[in-house]
């Protein structure tokens, strides 16, 4: 049994966030496929975290076992964007130690929010708009908050294989950059 580390970026416009569920379509489920096709057998991947309905992600992420021969990992990269849609590209694969796992093995994650108060159409998928100025500077001290706490579990799904809900922030900011980026 090898395991296989995959990074993915999407657009999550058309999916109902990473994780598997029974109410739509969603990018590890469209992922799956391609792995299955791939390797003409059932193959699920995990993920490093989930994203909700709508998300994007530039950098997750998953792995997936593999039995067979050795793999051309430069080669599964290419076939599985063959397979999947323009808005999922895995542009990365790589094998990994046997115990490696995607979800419990990182140390950080990064998550970003853009927020724009200009009508720009290159943009509008990727950032919310809002039609009032943002003051930064409550913003950050409303942010600096964070910093004080490190138990997440009211954020977090109960009763699953998660072993601790602590967390540290390492970075909470808002900053205002150009709009036309």
């Amino acid at each position: 049994m090898r395991r296989i580390k995959l990074i993915v970026a999407y657009d999550g416009t058309n999916y109902c966030g990473w994780q598997v569920q029974p109410n739509g379509i969603t990018v590890q489920e469209v992922l799956n496929q391609a792995l299955s096709d791939l390797f003409t057998k059932k193959t699920a991947c995990i993920g490093a975290s989930r994203t909700d309905a709508g998300v994007h992600a530039s950098l997750m992420v998953a792995h997936f076992d593999y039995e067979g021969e050795p793999l051309d990992v430069d080669k599964v990269a290419e076939k599985l964007n063959r397979l999947l849609p323009q808005d999922i590209s895995v542009y990365k694969v790589c094998r990994v130690k046997p115990d490696a796992h995607a979800r419990f093995d990182a140390t950080a994650r990064t998550y970003k929010y853009y927020i724009t108060t200009v009508k720009f159409p290159f943009n509008r998928q990727y950032r919310y708009r809002i039609h009032n100025p943002l003051d930064f500077q409550k913003m950050n001290e409303a942010a600096l908050t964070l910093f004080h706490y490190s138990d997440f579990t009211s954020f977090s799904k109960l009763h699953t294989d998660v072993k601790t809900n602590i967390c540290k922030i390492m970075h909470a900011e808002w900053t205002q950059e150009d709009e036309y980026t």
